[in-house]
């Protein structure tokens, strides 16, 4: 018998115990993340409690940290912050019910692999539009109050917009 992964845990021993454990994780220990777009500088701090419900077991997953992503207006890195909370309870297949107050962690108790469930909460924290944040800058657009970019300033070149002059083109046409 092979010896088990050493990120995997007996979570049914741990919440006998009702034991804490952290971990800190890099970009290279979280390959989906990498996957899904994280960059270099994605760091993860988690802080797993292991506790019981009604018989079951429970994982209160705590993640603190910064993830690397490509900002949507600028196309450089920006940092964006997590800070998440999951209550999970483990429950053997997707058909079980979870308790109220719960999110499924669908897998054996005796075998948690740590990093996996980390990651798959980091997972759920990625921002559907990474951007900088309000008070940072992007680095390539000017931008005024309430965030918009500014007018370009006399002598920058005008901003191109190849449909304006459609509508005289469809008349045109329709003549």
């Amino acid at each position: 018998m092979s010896p088990a992964p050493a990120d995997q845990v007996n979570a049914k021993e741990l919440a006998g115990r009702a034991a804490t454990i952290t971990r800190s994780l890099g970009l290279r220990q979280l390959p989906r993340l990498l996957e899904a777009g994280a960059l270099e500088g994605t760091h993860v701090e988690a802080q797993l409690r292991f506790g019981t419900f009604e018989d079951r077991v429970t994982v209160e997953v705590r993640l603190e940290g910064g993830l690397v992503l490509t900002c949507q207006r600028c196309l450089k890195p920006c940092e964006c912050a997590i800070d998440e909370q999951a209550q999970l309870v483990v429950v053997p297949n997707d058909a079980d019910d979870a308790p109220g107050g719960f999110e499924p962690l669908i897998g054996e108790a005796e075998r948690v692999s740590l990093e996996e469930l980390i990651e798959e909460q980091a997972l759920l924290a990625l921002p559907l539009v990474p951007m900088h944040a309000a008070g940072e800058r992007c680095s390539t657009a000017k931008t005024g109050a309430r965030g918009r970019p500014e007018k370009a300033a006399a002598g920058e070149d005008e901003k191109q917009t190849p449909f304006a002059n459609l509508r005289e083109l469809l008349e045109k046409g329709e003549r």
